[in-house]
């Protein structure tokens, strides 16, 4: 049997926690999942009745077939094909903090290239209450059902914004009262130092080269991790994971009386 993709446009989400979390989020449509026929455990039955549950068609294929689907053996026993994540308007985000009081941390990647590590950051994101994750248009992993399968489905939970010009982008940001942050290993003060704002940007680098100079530049304050002596650095997926749970713990432990401000000025 031949297993016909259901349009063009079609996108192949794979995976066990990537396929679930299109199903809860429900931001995508979705034509049809595939299941491997020999599977029946109770993750596999959990997408199953879910996708009953939202009148999707099911259908059984063998491990073969979903290899040769996909061209690799990465699929877990499970594919859906959905409609592409649509990337979000930055004028949309703007509205939102313009209209919005409440906290907000975003995170921009400045140049991240590495699958995993871009991945990687979108799965720490999520987990420490990051809404909107900022990317410029080149020179950057975009949206790709690698990423959904890769990050276990965060790509769903997060507003993923393209931008062509990133200093602009700072700009517009800090009018929205948004403090933006670099992470970076020869900053002065430490993550453990700062008393975090309602409205952070926190900056990430690329792998081997950090913040590009203007962007750094735009930053309202640099900050690093303490670490041993002897370390210099750590992987950008690392780095920026923990100081998303600096900002995560120190935020969640004064809820309503956030205070102080960063150094510097817009």
């Amino acid at each position: 049997m031949h297993i016909q993709r259901q349009a063009v446009s079609d996108e192949m989400v794979y995976g066990i926690h990537a396929v679930l979390e299109v199903l809860q989020t429900k931001r995508r449509s979705i034509g049809k999942i595939l299941c491997e026929g020999r599977r029946q455990d109770a993750r596999i039955r959990q997408i199953i009745d879910l996708a009953k549950g939202q009148g999707i068609p099911l259908e059984t294929a063998t491990t073969a077939q979903l290899q040769q689907l996909l061209g690799h053996r990465h699929h877990q026993g499970v594919v859906a094909f959905v409609t592409p994540l649509a990337y979000h308007a930055f004028a949309d985000v703007i509205a939102m903090l313009a209209s919005d009081t409440g906290c907000h941390t975003l995170l921009l990647l400045d140049g991240v290239t590495d699958v995993g590590n871009f991945a990687a950051l979108m799965r720490s994101a999520v987990a420490f209450g990051v809404n909107i994750l900022l990317l410029p248009k080149h020179h950057s992993v975009g949206l790709s059902p690698i990423i959904a399968k890769r990050s276990s489905g965060a790509l769903e939970r997060l507003a993923v914004v393209q931008v062509g010009n990133v200093v602009h982008a700072l700009e517009a940001l800090k009018q929205e009262g948004c403090w933006i942050y670099g992470a970076d290993t020869q900053a002065t003060p430490s993550v453990s130092e700062v008393h975090w704002p309602e409205r952070v940007v926190l900056v990430v680098g690329s792998e081997g080269h950090g913040i590009r100079r203007l962007v750094r530049a735009h930053c309202d304050t640099l900050v690093r991790i303490p670490m041993r002596s002897g370390v210099d650095s750590l992987n950008v997926a690392v780095a920026g994971s923990i100081v998303l749970s600096y900002i995560w713990v120190q935020r969640t432990g004064q809820v309503g009386r956030l205070e102080g401000r960063p150094p510097g000025s817009h």
